[in-house]
C-alpha cells in the first residue's frame, strides 16, 4: 500500500486515536469557512496517514504540533477561537477533560461511526482515509473485553492528566478552558497510607482492591451505611476500574441493608458475573445460587428462593460437593419451616429433613451446620409444644457447638433464642442476661443487635420502667440508620412503648410512617397491627380493636402450629377487651382458648395471665371462693418469676376475690371469714405496682377508691 493511502492501523484502540477522533468531531461540529476546513482536513489526513507512528506522540507533543500548524495562519486561529471560544488546542483539551468514564470513550467511538452510516450523503465516505480510520477504530472498540476497556481508560487518564494539569495552572484569565486538577490527583488522599493512595495522580489496581476489601471487612464487622466521603471515593474507583468486582458487592450490601430489592439483585448479578476466573466453573455457580437464596429469603420471596435452592441442591449433588449440599439443605429447612404446616405428614417430613441435616453435619464435622440444625430443632420443639427439658437440651447442645464455631453470628442467634425461650417460660432475669450478652459484644450484627435491644426494652416496659426503655432505645437508634429491616424493628418497638404510655400525638405520627413501610414484612406488619389493636382498646374503640385481633388470629391459624403462642396472646387480649366492656360472659371462651393453647405450648406468661382473667370471670358468676383458690395457687410463681404488671394485676384480682368472699358471707348472714385488713394488704400492693407501671392512674384510683369505700 502506498504511503499516500496508508491508514494508521495499530491493532488496538489507543489514547492518541481517541484524540484524533475528538479532532474529527470538532471538525464536523464547527461551522467554519472552507479555508479552515481545508487546513484541518490536511492536518488530520497527515496525522492519520503518518507511517512513522511508533511511538505515538504524547498529548503534550500532539498539542505542540497543533499549535505549530495553526498559529502561522492568523485567519484560521481567529476563526477557531471565534467558533470554539478557544484555540484548537484548548478545545481538544476541554473535550478530553469532559470524558470521565470508560462509557464516554465508547460513546465517542460510536458517535464517530455515525459519520459513515448516514443514509443520505454521509459526511465521510466509507472508503475515504478518514472513513476507514473511523471504521477501524469502531472495530477495535468492539473487540475490547471488559478488562481491556478499563486498561484503555487508565492509559487514557495517564495520557491526558499531565497536559490538563499544566493548562489548569495557567488560570482562566488566559483561556476559557478550566479543569479541576484535584479531580485526578489525591483522589483518596484521606485513606490510610497502608493503601499507598496519598498524593498520587493514579491509583494502583492492587491498592484499590485492598481498599474495597477493607471496606467490606468494616461493613461485616460494624454494619451501617458508608459515610458520604467513602461512597464518593468508591464511585471514583468504580469509574476508573469497573472490573473490580468487590465494589459491586459493597453496593449489594448497601442495597440489602436499605431494603432496595432491585438494586441488591442487580449488583449481586454483576458481582457474580465478574468473580469467577473460569466462566465454566460450575462449582462457583452453585454457591452463587446459595447467595441468591439468601437474598430472596431476606426480602420474603419464598417461591424464588425455593427455586434457587432446589437448583443449588441438584448442582451440589452432580459435583459431589457435600459442604454446599449441607448449606443448601439447611436453607431448605429454614424456608420449609416457615410454610403453613396443616398436616402431621408435612411435620414429619420436615423433622426427617432436620434430623438428616444434623446427622450428616456430624459425619462431616461441620460445626456451623450442626449448630444451625440444633437451633432449628429448638425452634421447632417450641412451636410443637415440646417439653422445656427437650428444648433446653437442644439449646445446650447448640451452645456447646457455638463455642468452637468460627461464625460468631451463630453464637449471637443462639443467645437471642435463649433469651426468647426464657421470656416465654417466665424467667425474666435469665432472658435479660442473654440479651445483655448480645448487646455487650462489639461484633454483633445490626439485625441481632436490634433484636436484643427490643427484648431489653420489652423487659423494662413489663416492669414499668418506661424511662429506662426509652433511654435504651434512644441510645441505640444511631446504630440502625440506613438498615431498613433493623430500623423498622426498632420503630415498632418504640411504637409499642408509646402505645402503652398512651402518647397519642407521637403514635399518630409513627403510624403514618409505619403503615406503608411494614407492608412488605409480614412479621413487622403483624406487630404493627397488634400494637394498633392495643391502642384502639385504650382509646375506647373496642370494636375496631377486636376486628384487628380477629384478622390476626385467622392469619396465624393458617400457619398451623408455628404461631400458636401469638394466637394465645390474641385470645387473651380479646378476653380483656370483653371484660373491660363489662361483658365477662363473652370473654369466657377466649380465656379458655388462651389457657388451653398456652398450656399446650408451655407459654407460662400467657398461661398465668389467663388464669387470673378466668378468676376475674368466676367472680362475675359469684364463685369467689373458687377464684380465690385459683389465684392462691399461682401467686407464688408469679411473685417469684414474672413481671410487675402480672404481679399487680394478680394482687388486684386477689383483693376482689377476698372482697367477694366477704360479700357472700354478708349476704348469707354468717360470720365473716376474712378480716378487712387481709383485703387491704393485696390492694395496696396492687396500687403500688400499677402506679409504677403507669397503667392509667386515674382509672385505677377510681377502682381503688370504690373498693376502699365499699370496705368501709
Amino acid at each position: 500500500m502506498d504511503s499516500e493511502t496508508y491508514i494508521a492501523k495499530t491493532s488496538v484502540l489507543t489514547p492518541h486515536k481517541i484524540s484524533l477522533l475528538v479532532l474529527l468531531s470538532i471538525y464536523f461540529e464547527t461551522a467554519i469557512e472552507d479555508e479552515l476546513l481545508e487546513t484541518l482536513l490536511f492536518f488530520l489526513i497527515e496525522k492519520i496517514s503518518n507511517e512513522h507512528r511508533f511511538p505515538e506522540p504524547t498529548l503534550r507533543e500532539f498539542c505542540d504540533e497543533i499549535h505549530r500548524k495553526t498559529c502561522p495562519l492568523p485567519k484560521v486561529c481567529t476563526e477557531i477561537q471565534r467558533e470554539c471560544k478557544s484555540s484548537l488546542e484548548q478545545a481538544l483539551l476541554t473535550h478530553l477533560a469532559s470524558m470521565e468514564s470508560p462509557h464516554d470513550l465508547i460513546e465517542l467511538v460510536k458517535d464517530s461511526k455515525k459519520l459513515t452510516n448516514e443514509e443520505n450523503d454521509p459526511p465521510l465516505g466509507k472508503y475515504s482515509i478518514l472513513g476507514i480510520f473511523v471504521r477501524r477504530c469502531y472495530i477495535e472498540s468492539e473487540k475490547l473485553m471488559f478488562d481491556d476497556i478499563s486498561r484503555l481508560y487508565n492509559a487514557f487518564v495517564k495520557y491526558k492528566t499531565d497536559k490538563i494539569v499544566m493548562f489548569s495552572k495557567k488560570g482562566k484569565e488566559n483561556m476559557d478552558f478550566y479543569y479541576k486538577s484535584g479531580e485526578f490527583s489525591s483522589i483518596l488522599s484521606e485513606v490510610s497510607h497502608r493503601y499507598h493512595m496519598c498524593k498520587q495522580d493514579l491509583i494502583a489496581k492492587c491498592d484499590a482492591e485492598s481498599f474495597s476489601h477493607y471496606i467490606i471487612t468494616q461493613l461485616r464487622k460494624y454494619g451501617g451505611i458508608l459515610p458520604p466521603e467513602l461512597e464518593s471515593k468508591l464511585r471514583v474507583i468504580h469509574k476508573r476500574m469497573p472490573e473490580i468486582s468487590t465494589i459491586y458487592y459493597i453496593d449489594y450490601v448497601n442495597c440489602m441493608q436499605s431494603g432496595e430489592y432491585e438494586g441488591a439483585l442487580t449488583n449481586f448479578y454483576k458481582y457474580s458475573n465478574f468473580c469467577p476466573e473460569d466462566v465454566e466453573n460450575r462449582n462457583w455457580y452453585q454457591y452463587v445460587l446459595l447467595n441468591l437464596v439468601v437474598l430472596h429469603a431476606k426480602f420474603g420471596h419464598k417461591e424464588q428462593a425455593l427455586l434457587a435452592i432446589r437448583e443449588a441442591i441438584e448442582m451440589a449433588r452432580e459435583n459431589n460437593d457435600q459442604e454446599c449440599l449441607r448449606f443448601a439443605l439447611s436453607w431448605l429447612y429454614r424456608l420449609k419451616s416457615n410454610e403453613p404446616t396443616t398436616t402431621k405428614r408435612v411435620d414429619a417430613t420436615d423433622q426427617q429433613m432436620l434430623d438428616s441435616l444434623i446427622s450428616k453435619a456430624k459425619q462431616s464435622n461441620f460445626i456451623y451446620l450442626q449448630s444451625l440444625g440444633e437451633l432449628g430443632n429448638s425452634q421447632r420443639q417450641i412451636q410443637q409444644g415440646a417439653s422445656p427439658t427437650d428444648v433446653f437440651e437442644s439449646l445446650l447442645r447448640s451452645s456447646i457447638l457455638n463455642m468452637n464455631c468460627p461464625f460468631k453470628t451463630m453464637r449471637f442467634q443462639g443467645q437471642l433464642l435463649n433469651a426468647s425461650v426464657w421470656q416465654i417460660y417466665g424467667n425474666v432475669a435469665l432472658s435479660a442476661l442473654y440479651s445483655s450478652e448480645v448487646i455487650g459484644h462489639s461484633d454483633t450484627s445490626p439485625e441481632d443487635l436490634v433484636t436484643a435491644y427490643c427484648q431489653m426494652a420489652d423487659l423494662h416496659v413489663s416492669y414499668g420502667n418506661y424511662e429506662q426503655a426509652l433511654k435504651l432505645l434512644e441510645e441505640s437508634k444511631e446504630k440502625f440508620l440506613g438498615i431498613r429491616r433493623a430500623a423498622l424493628q426498632w420503630v415498632v418497638c418504640l411504637e409499642k412503648v408509646l402505645y402503652q404510655r398512651d402518647e397519642r400525638a407521637s403514635i399518630e405520627a409513627l403510624e403514618v410512617q409505619l403503615r406503608g413501610s411494614c407492608q412488605d414484612d409480614e412479621v413487622l406488619h403483624d406487630d404493627f397491627n397488634y400494637n394498633r389493636a392495643l391502642y384502639l382498646a385504650r382509646i375506647d374503640r373496642p370494636d375496631e380493636a377486636m376486628n384487628l385481633l380477629y384478622e390476626l388470629i385467622q392469619k396465624s391459624s393458617r400457619l398451623g402450629s408455628q404461631n400458636q403462642m401469638l394466637v394465645a396472646n390474641y385470645y387473651l387480649k380479646l378476653a380483656e377487651i370483653r371484660i373491660d366492656t363489662e361483658d365477662p360472659t363473652s370473654a369466657l371462651p377466649y380465656v379458655l382458648s388462651a389457657l388451653c393453647i398456652s398450656e399446650r405450648f408451655h407459654h407460662q406468661s400467657c398461661y398465668f395471665m389467663a388464669k387470673i382473667r378466668l378468676a376475674q370471670i368466676l367472680l362475675h358468676f359469684n364463685l369467689a371462693a373458687r377464684a380465690k383458690i385459683m389465684i392462691e395457687n399461682i401467686m407464688p410463681v408469679i411473685l417469684a418469676e414474672h413481671t410487675l404488671r402480672m404481679q399487680s394485676v394478680g394482687h388486684f384480682i386477689y383483693a376482689q376475690c377476698l372482697l367477694g368472699c366477704i360479700t357472700l358471707d354478708v349476704k348469707a348472714q354468717r360470720e365473716q371469714s376474712i378480716p378487712w385488713n387481709d383485703v387491704l394488704i393485696p390492694l395496696r400492693r396492687a396500687q403500688t405496682g400499677i402506679i409504677m407501671f403507669l397503667l392509667g392512674i386515674r382509672k385505677f384510683d377510681y377502682v381503688y377508691n370504690s373498693l376502699f369505700f365499699s370496705l368501709i
